[in-house]
């Protein structure tokens, strides 16, 4: 072989190698129908709890996010898609779950996907539940304020130290209260975060949602005057929303259901592999020719 034929293989092998090796690979990848059904505990305790100030789940640079149709399609090139409400599976878990009154809906929802490993696998950003308006604020804003304000140590009754006296806390949020006047009306979901499935060696779930809920509910109607003098001492309270977070690595098998919680929201997950359906070319048919008359 000459020194030119070889260049030419060499080139015919660069540029047709790797673009065949890619469809191979695609072909050969296995897809899985992931379906999900996250409900909240309506019997949490309802009182003024210390609950960890906890950030919102980070957005990805690449993620699908299934209320947003430009999301969709654009991950569709990448093997997913949206799965359409006939064919869940679990819609009568969801059924008991609506019908419950221990338990609140937040979402059921379903996609398609390749089985890549979490490297290559896109998060999937959800939404569920109600939507709080713009008189609320998130923890969010809290923590902000917080990592940009110097720390002022102080000693507790038990001995302990707080990295913030309840003097920095209150003007924190009477600062964030402040803030919400001239605020752009804003679309805070009770439920969101996002969700992988990855193959490896194992098909592999990583939760990161959160579940925000007002740190006091206020009932309309109370009991006594002293209820009401409590509830109207920590009624700001109820503008600021915090997270309770549910972040776990759990392997899954298909076909079995798993289930995720926390004290305040659990999830369903269900995920089956997908077979795509053989299409059955159907034989011509002759065209029956009609008797002539000689």
């Amino acid at each position: 072989m000459n020194r030119q034929s070889l260049s030419l293989l060499v080139l015919a092998t660069l540029v047709s190698g790797p673009g065949l090796a890619q469809s191979e690979t695609s072909a050969e990848l296995p897809r899985y129908d992931v379906e999900l059904v996250i409900f909240k505990n309506l019997q949490v305790p309802k009182s003024r709890e210390f609950v960890l100030p906890v950030s919102s789940p980070a957005k990805d640079k690449k993620m699908l996010v299934l209320s947003s149709a430009n999301s969709v399609k654009a991950a569709k090139k990448l093997g997913y898609e949206v799965i359409s409400g006939k064919q869940y599976r679990l819609t009568d878990v969801a059924k008991k779950l609506v019908k419950s009154s221990r338990y609140e809906l937040l979402l059921h929802t379903a996609w398609r996907q390749p089985g890549v490993e979490q490297e290559r696998a896109l998060p999937v950003w959800i939404r569920g539940g109600r939507i709080y308006g713009n008189e609320y604020t998130s923890i969010d804003s809290q923590i902000e304020l917080l990592e940009s304000m110097p720390k002022v140590e102080s000693k507790k009754a038990d001995g302990t130290t707080n990295e913030f006296d309840e003097q920095t806390l209150e003007s924190i949020e009477l600062q964030l209260l402040e803030q919400q006047s001239s605020q752009r009306p804003q679309r805070l979901y009770e439920l969101e975060g996002k969700i992988t499935i990855g193959l490896s060696r194992y098909l592999h779930a990583y939760t990161d949602l959160v579940l925000r809920r007002p740190r006091l509910s206020i009932d309309q109607e109370t009991t006594s005057s002293a209820q009401n003098r409590t509830l109207a001492a920590y009624s700001a309270d109820t503008l600021i929303l915090n997270n309770h977070r549910l972040r776990e690595r759990r392997r899954m098998r298909s076909k079995n259901l798993h289930y995720l919680d926390s004290p305040e929201f659990a999830l369903l997950i269900l995920i089956t592999p997908y077979e795509v359906p053989e299409v059955v070319e159907e034989a011509p048919v002759e065209a029956e020719l009609a008797p002539t008359n000689e």
